[in-house]
C-alpha cells in the first residue's frame, strides 16, 4: 500500500496554530539550569531530525520528553501496557509535561525539547525533503544538550508520531548508551539513530496512518479517539504500512566541548590575573617572535591560522596552546563569532588570529575593566585609599596601563566613527536592524571595536533580556563618547566592591 502523501499548507496552519498538538512555552524545553543534576556531568549534544519527506509517510513530530536514567524502562516497557505516567498524553496529543514532570517525581534527571533549531519558539518539527522547506517555516530538528555521569548512562526519549493515533518515536526501554562499561564517555558526534524504533503507546485504536479522522491533524481536539483494549506498548503492527524508523527520524549525539569548569580553574588560579600572567615566564614566550609558536599550536606570522576542534579541547586549551595563557580564549570567540563561547564540538573549524592581533585585540577587551579601575581609584581615593595606593599599586598602573591607554587612544577617534564595520554618527543614537548571526557583543565588537560594550547597547535600548535578539529588531547605538561614559557608570556600580577588595589583598 502507498502511503505517501505530502502534507498541505492547510495542515502545516493545522499543526501550527491549532491546539490539536500540545506546544510548551519556549522556557519548558530544559531542565532548570540551577538544578543540581545540571551542574556537573559531562554535556552530550542530542539532535533529532526528520527526515521523513522523502519517506511514504512525511509526517510532522511534535515536542518530546527525555530523560537520564541507570535501569531500563523509564518510560515503559516493552509488552507491558502505558505506566500510567504521560506517555499516552504525549503519543496521541504531543503533550510530553505531565510525563517530564512524573519522571523528575521520581528523582530522574528529565526535561521536555519542544523548540525547532533555528526557530524563536516552541513547535513541531518539520518533514525534510527538497523542493517543500521553501514552503514551510523553519526548523525540521530538535537540539538540545544533557549532562550526564556514569551513574546515569542512558538516555531515553520519545516524540509523537503525528500522523498516527497513539504513536512515537525512540529508542528501546534500555535506552542509548552514553558510556561504555568502564564509565568513559562517548567520543566524538556519533549517529545512533539505528537504535530508534517506532512504537505503538497502545492507549487509543490504530486507524489508517496519515489518513485517521481521530488524529492529530484532523481530530477536533486532545483525547477524542477511542481507548486500545488491553492495549501495551510495543513495536507498531496494526497491518497498515509504516516507513522505517531509519526513514523518518535522523539522531545524532554529539560530546559537547563545555568549558566552565576549567575557566573557574583559570580565574581561581589567576587572581590578579594581568600580572601575574604577564610574569617574567609570559615575557619570555612572548619575545620578538609574536607570530610563532606559543604553544604547540603554532600559528603564522601574518592571518588568521585554521585550526580544527579535537577530542578535550576547550577555547580555553586552545588558547593555551595557540598563545601561552588561556585568557585568549574571549579573543578566539570573538574573532570566530561563536553564539556560545562555553560550547565547540569535534570537528569544528576555528581561525585563530596571529599573537599580535590576539595582544590587541585582548588589550581592547579589557580597557573596559582597566577604565572602570581607573575611575574607581580616582573618585573613591578617600584618606584610606591614599594609604593603599603603595609603590605596588602604582607600578601596577605604570608602563602597562600606559600602552595600553595609548593603543586605545591610537584606535578610538575623537570624532566618534568608525571602529569596526558600523559606522557610527558623530551626535545621537545610530539606527541598527539585526541581521542573522548578531549577537550584542558581535555588534559592539563592530561598532566600538570592543565586546563588553553589549552592556551599554542593551542599557541604551532597555532590553529586558540582553541575550536575546531577534532578527528585524531595531537597535539604536550610542555615540562612542556616550558609551564610554555608560561603561565607565556600569563598571563604577558593578565592580567598585570587588575592586575595594582586590586593593585590601594587596
Amino acid at each position: 500500500m502507498q502511503l505517501r502523501k505530502p502534507l498541505s499548507l492547510i495542515l502545516i496552519a493545522i499543526l501550527m496554530f491549532s491546539g490539536t498538538v500540545f506546544l510548551l512555552p519556549a522556557e519548558t524545553a530544559l531542565a532548570e539550569e540551577g538544578d543540581d543534576k545540571m551542574d556537573e556531568g559531562v554535556a552530550f549534544l542530542i539532535r533529532i531530525e526528520n527526515i521523513s519527506g522523502d519517506s511514504e509517510l512525511p509526517t510532522p513530530f511534535a515536542p518530546g520528553v527525555w530523560v537520564l536514567h541507570s535501569e531500563p524502562g523509564p518510560l515503559f516497557i516493552e509488552g507491558e501496557a502505558d505506566k500510567g505516567y504521560g506517555l499516552e498524553a504525549l503519543a496521541e496529543d504531543g503533550d510530553p509535561s505531565a510525563l517530564a514532570e512524573a519522571l523528575n517525581g521520581m528523582g530522574l534527571h528529565a526535561g521536555v525539547f519542544n523548540t525547532p533549531a533555528g526557530a524563536e519558539g516552541p513547535g513541531v518539527v518539520l518533514p525534510g525533503s527538497a523542493g517543500m522547506m521553501g514552503a514551510m517555516p523553519p526548523g525540521n530538528a530538535y537540539e538540545f544538550v544533557v549532562k550526564a555521569t556514569p551513574d546515569t548512562p542512558y538516555l531515553s526519549f520519545a516524540t509523537m508520531f503525528v500522523q498516527s493515533n497513539d504513536l512515537f518515536v525512540g529508542p528501546g526501554e534500555a535506552g542509548i548508551a552514553l558510556f561504555d562499561m568502564d564509565g568513559m564517555a562517548m567520543e566524538g558526534m556519533q549517529d545512533v539513530s539505528a537504535e530508534i524504533q517506532l512504537w505503538d503507546a497502545g492507549t487509543e485504536a490504530n486507524e489508517e496512518p496519515g489518513v485517521g479522522g481521530e488524529q492529530a491533524p484532523r481530530q477536533s481536539g486532545p483525547n477524542m479517539g477511542p481507548p486500545e483494549v488491553d492495549g501495551t506498548v510495543r513495536l507498531v503492527d496494526d497491518g497498515y504500512s509504516y516507513p522505517e524508523a531509519s526513514a523518518l527520524v535522523k539522531v545524532t549525539i554529539d560530546k559537547a566541548m563545555m568549558m566552565d569548569a576549567e575557566m573557574e580553574k583559570d580565574d581561581e588560579m589567576m587572581s590578579d590575573k594581568d600580572d601575574k600572567m604577564m610574569s617574567d615566564k609570559d615575557d619570555k614566550m612572548m619575545s620578538d617572535k609574536d607570530g610563532m609558536m606559543m604553544g604547540d599550536i603554532m600559528l603564522m606570522e601574518e592571518g588568521d591560522t585554521p585550526y580544527t576542534v579535537e577530542s578535550g579541547d576547550t577555547l580555553g586549551s586552545i588558547s593555551r596552546r595557540a598563545y601561552g595563557a588561556s585568557k585568549y580564549w574571549e579573543v578566539i570567540c570573538s574573532a570566530n563569532g561563536l553564539a556560545n563561547c562555553n560550547l565547540i564540538h569535534v570537528g569544528d573549524e576555528l581561525m585563530l588570529p596571529s599573537h599580535a592581533d590576539a595582544m590587541s585585540k585582548m588589550d581592547m577587551m579589557m580597557m573596559g575593566e582597566k577604565d572602570g579601575m581607573m575611575g574607581e581609584k580616582d573618585e573613591m581615593m578617600s584618606d584610606k585609599d591614599d594609604k593603599m595606593m603603595s609603590d605596588k599599586d602604582d607600578k601596577m598602573m605604570s608602563d602597562k596601563d600606559d600602552k595600553m591607554m595609548s593603543d586605545k587612544d591610537g584606535m578610538m577617534k575623537d570624532d566618534g566613527m568608525m571602529m569596526g564595520d558600523i559606522m557610527l554618527m558623530e551626535d545621537g543614537d545610530t539606527p541598527y536592524t539585526v541581521v542573522a548571526g548578531d549577537t550584542l557583543g558581535g555588534i559592539a565588537k563592530r561598532a566600538y571595536g570592543n565586546v563588553n560594550y553589549w552592556k551599554a547597547i542593551c542599557s541604551a535600548n532597555e532590553l529586558e533580556n540582553c541575550d536575546r535578539i531577534d532578527i528585524g529588531d531595531e537597535l539604536l547605538l550610542p555615540t562612542q563618547a556616550e558609551a564610554e561614559e555608560m561603561m565607565d557608570s556600569m563598571m563604577m556600580m558593578d565592580d567598585g566592591m570587588d575592586a575595594m577588595d582586590k586593593k585590601d589583598d594587596m
